[in-house]
This record gives C-alpha cells, structure tokens and sequence, in this order.
C-alpha cells in the first residue's frame, strides 16, 4: 500500500490537470493507487517469497550429498574469485566498478555451482585419492567406470539379471540409481512363502551385490523416498524426473506410465529384440530338428538365441541339420516364431557336430528361449 500510495502521489505531482487541481479527486486517486499496491504485492508475495523457499527445501531434500557438497566447494571458490576481481575494479569511476563486480559475481556463483555438481564425483575422488597412487590405479583399474546420464533401475529388471551382461558389454554410458523403496520390495519379494517368489528376490539382492562391487558403471543408492506416493511405479517416475534420469524396466505398466509422464525409458526387451538376427521369407538356412512339433510331420528346431523354427516335413529328420528355405515369420507378444519348409539334408558329420551346438530350450538360459 506504501509503495502504491508513493507510485500515486509522485504520479498527482508531475501531472497537469484535475489529478492536480481537485483534491478530492487527488485524495481518491491516492487511495486507489494505495489499494492496487497492496493487492499486486500480495498476489506476488507468495511468488517472492514462499515458492523460492520451497523450491530450495526440495532441491535440499531431493538432492544427493555429494551433489550438495560439490555445490558448496563451488560456490565457496566463485565467491573467493568474484571478490578479488572486485578489488581490482572498485576505482572504476561512475560506479562502473560495482556494477561489474556484482555481474561477475553472478557469473562465476552460476558457473562455480554448476561445475561443482556436475564434478562432485571428480572432486570426492581427488580428495581421496592418496599421494603417489594416481599413476598406478590409472594402470592397474582399467578404463574409469562410466558415469553419464543417470538410469533408475526397476525391480523387474534386477530379478532378470540381464543388466549385468549389458553393463558388462558397454551399453550403459550413465550412473545407475538404485532407490531404497526398490531395495525395500526386492527384499520382500526375497521373504516370500511362495519359493518361486523368494528365489526371484534372492536373484536380485545378489544382482545388486554384483553391481556395487562391479567397476564398469558407477552405481549409486538414492535414499530419497515419496511419502505421499505408495505406488513403487508412481515413486520411480518421480525419482528419474527429479535426478533427470531414464528408467530401465521390463514392466509393461511402469513403460507406459513413465512415457506418459515425459520419462525416457529403456526396455531389455526392446534391445532383446532389436539385436536378434533377422530373417526373411525365402531365405534358406541351418536348423537342427530337436523335437516333433504338434501338428503331423512338423519338426521344430531352435536358433542360437532360442528363436522356434517350424519345420514342415521335418519330423521324420530329428537329430539332424536340414537346410529349409523360410516361408515366413510371426512376431507375437511372447516373441518371434520362424515357419519354413524342408530343404536338402546336410552330411551326418555336419549334423552331428550342429546337433551338439544346438540343444532344446529346456536345456537353455530361461532368458533366452522365452523372449519377451
């Protein structure tokens, strides 16, 4: 209201006419102005003041340690450089000096807060690192573990267990974040009554054993939670929005939620698929008959990958490589089945030796003769 008041009369001074002349009309104008002051800083009072404080309570809560802790080292050294700049440019005349140091300051807080979060870990490692062992660790430990883009990792996908042949192959360029509510639902599922269920969650705690232990991919535990979201898929979406990171999971809900929400996902499933090899109809290829198939004169056989081939009139040649020419190829939601037609019989010696190299599915990996 003061600063409308003060807006007001300073408008009544520098004006020529009734505003200066009535003062009736001056008093009510005052008034107004008074009235529209308040109501505009009370309707940005808010903006002002509570919605920076919470923005700052969110980031502190959401934020991990070493992110905070390399915030602060670079804040601390902007600060330190911005005031011995300022010494040098105070004898600007004209107050030229302050105000180039107030805007290098604001420069260099921006760029020193920035470099310190983006190189916390950098930073934590040269604090660490003991005198006279960078030059050994460099040569002993291989290529430094990757650490880009950050990817929350789903429950479904450390049950699976194929994470770690991706990481393993170099198919994971950023941090993996493990949340504690995930760790929290693997360690349910490993107390489970039904065995089924509790082998699954024992297979996951020891994925997540080999992760931390493993030095391909840095991996980091979030203890960040949502009280007010219940939903494990619901607190994953907001965990990779907050951090800025992909979610990898199998789960075909949490896929469809988090592409709903703006989130990237990556599926094991979609890279599953997209590197088996390709076939098409009328090419000809190698196939051990392992198995009758259920229709009359039907053989099946499997691809290295475990992809079914259904052989027409191949049920009379099992245990032997056949040549078949592919008639055609059905992609289902379980994964992808080859029919073909029976070609020439290779040599005995060939089919042995193939036969040996290709066992029925129950002999296999579950991951790779179920595709999903």
């Amino acid at each position: 209201m003061v600063f409308g008041v003060l807006y007001g009369a300073f408008i009544i001074t520098n004006s020529e006419g009734v505003l200066n002349q009535n003062r009736t009309v001056a008093i009510v104008a005052l008034l107004c102005a008074g009235v529209a002051g308040a109501a505009s800083l009370a309707l940005a009072a808010p903006l002002l003041s509570v919605e920076p404080y919470l923005w700052l309570v969110r980031t502190l809560d959401e934020a991990p340690v070493s992110q905070i802790v390399g915030s602060a080292v670079g804040l601390v050294v902007a600060l330190l450089i911005a005031a011995l700049v300022a010494v040098l440019l105070n004898p600007l005349p004209w107050g030229l000096g302050v105000l180039l140091s107030l805007g290098l300051a604001a420069v260099l807080v921006y760029v020193g807060v920035r470099t310190g979060t983006r190189r916390r870990d950098a930073l934590a490692e040269l604090f660490s690192r003991q005198p006279g062992t960078a030059a050994a660790s460099s040569l002993n430990e291989g290529p430094a573990p990757q650490d880009g883009q950050p990817v929350v990792v789903d429950t479904s996908v450390l049950i699976d267990g194929r994470i770690l042949d991706v990481i393993a192959a170099g198919f994971i360029p950023g941090r993996l974040l493990l949340a504690g509510f995930v760790l929290e639902e693997l360690q349910r599922v490993a107390d489970a009554a039904d065995p089924i269920r509790r082998a699954k969650g024992r297979r996951g705690l020891a994925v997540v054993e080999s992760l931390k232990e493993g030095r391909d991919v840095v991996c980091e535990l979030v203890d960040l939670d949502f009280p007010g979201t219940p939903e494990v898929d619901s607190r994953l979406v907001k965990l990779a929005r907050a951090r800025g990171a992909t979610i990898m999971t199998q789960d075909y809900n949490l896929n469809r939620l988090a592409q709903i929400e703006g989130v990237r996902v990556l599926n094991l499933n979609d890279l599953a698929n997209a590197v088996k090899p390709t076939v098409a109809a009328g090419e000809s290829m190698s196939v051990a008959i392992v198995k009758e198939g259920k229709e009359p004169h039907q053989g099946v056989g499997y691809l290295e990958d475990g992809t079914m081939v259904v052989v027409e009139n191949g049920s009379g040649h099992q245990d032997e490589t056949v040549t078949v020419t592919v008639t055609s190829v059905l992609q289902t939601a379980a994964g992808r089945m080859i029919f073909a037609a029976l070609g020439a019989v290779e040599d005995g010696h060939a089919s042995r030796e193939r036969t040996s190299r290709s066992t029925p599915p129950t002999s296999r990996r579950t991951t790779r003769v179920a595709p999903r």
